[in-house]
């Protein structure tokens, strides 16, 4: 989740907490000027430690952004240069406010240490937050319907949406079972993955794509009923604000022919792919070429392009296709997928 809109929900409704007579127009007033200028409202050592986070964490991204062009050598360079003062950043906010926790989390993520260092320092931090937010938070409860009690959001006057994009603390704990979950994924430990994403799937009011880390897990797993019972579950749920339907996620669309292909069930297969290589931007070729993406820190950012979801997924899927034999040796041969990769390479100047 975007550290601007979270740290703007969490200054507003402490300001809107503090002047309870401010008039409609008023109040609207204090959103966008909150939006604009949330300096001018972290007068508090958490908020202004959580401005320090943003601001840090947005220079990052801007300087990510402007490394695209460089030759291979200057960018492993300069990335690490760049991510070394990041995570420095980041220890020193968090060193200050242990309760930023997405400054504990990004440093522990920007660490250069084996992946299996780096999943016990986000257990040890998301038990730490976990244990934080029951004691701490009022009305934060693990068994409760998006993890707050029905009764705490009617005397708050907000639902469950409003609360968890409001509370920093519970958005960092989400970001870190969400890093949880991603690098399950990635180190093959699939079920534990399965259980991290389902924890980030039941929160509203955080966006994220958690439900494709779910399809990806339970296609590696083979497990055909569990996959499509809850394709059946996502169909039957409403839409939040910038959710995809199913039919237009690539994680369904990728994670389904792979599943499919794992099953030996090759015509079904052939044609989840192109459903695949059709509706997913970018989606054949980014399956045949494996191309860099930018780590996630902490989590997915939201899209710019039309085709970095596609990415996304298969860069997600990365782990599962190199460990599926002759999976994307396969893909390549089915017909059509060269031809879509090639074109689309042609058309953006890959």
């Amino acid at each position: 989740m975007d550290p601007r809109a979270y740290l703007s929900a969490y200054l507003e409704r402490r300001y809107l907490a503090a002047h309870p007579d401010l008039t409609p127009a008023a109040r609207a007033l204090v959103h966008d000027d909150i939006a604009a200028r949330p300096e001018k409202y972290a007068s508090e050592p958490h908020a202004q430690a959580l401005l320090a986070y943003m601001q840090t964490h947005e220079r990052l991204c801007a300087r990510m952004a402007t490394m695209d062009d460089l030759p291979d050598d200057e960018f492993e360079r300069k990335r690490a240069q760049l991510f070394g003062e990041a995570r420095i950043a980041f220890a020193h906010i968090a060193e200050r406010d242990r309760l930023c926790a997405d400054a504990q989390l990004c440093a522990i993520l920007l660490a250069e240490v084996p992946l299996d260092s780096a999943l016990a320092d986000l257990l040890k931090l998301e038990e730490t937050l976990r244990s934080h937010l029951t004691v701490n938070v009022v009305g934060f409860d693990l068994e409760a319907p998006h993890y707050w009690e029905p009764a705490s959001l009617r005397e708050l006057g907000l639902d469950a949406a409003q609360r968890t994009a409001s509370e920093p603390e519970v958005v960092g704990w989400l970001h870190t079972v969400e890093a949880l979950s991603s690098l399950c994924l990635a180190s093959a430990r699939y079920r534990a993955a399965l259980s991290y994403a389902r924890m980030v799937h039941a929160a509203a009011g955080y966006p994220n794509h958690a439900e494709g880390t779910m399809l990806l897990a339970l296609a590696r797993l083979e497990d055909e009923e569990g996959f499509f019972s809850f394709v059946h579950e996502l169909e039957a749920s409403p839409l939040a604000p910038g959710d995809l339907a199913v039919d237009d996620s690539p994680w369904y669309l990728l994670a389904r022919a792979i599943l499919l292909y794992k099953l030996d069930k090759r015509r079904a297969a052939q044609r989840a792919l192109h459903d695949f290589a059709a509706r997913c931007d970018g989606g054949a070729f980014f399956l045949l070429n494996p191309t860099y993406l930018d780590p996630y820190l902490p989590v997915r950012p939201a899209p710019v392009t039309s085709w970095d979801l596609t990415h996304q997924a298969v860069w997600d899927a990365d782990g599962i296709i190199a460990d599926t034999p002759d999976f994307a040796a396969w893909a390549e041969g089915v017909d059509g997928i060269f031809d879509s990769s090639e074109s689309f390479a042609a058309h953006n100047g890959f």
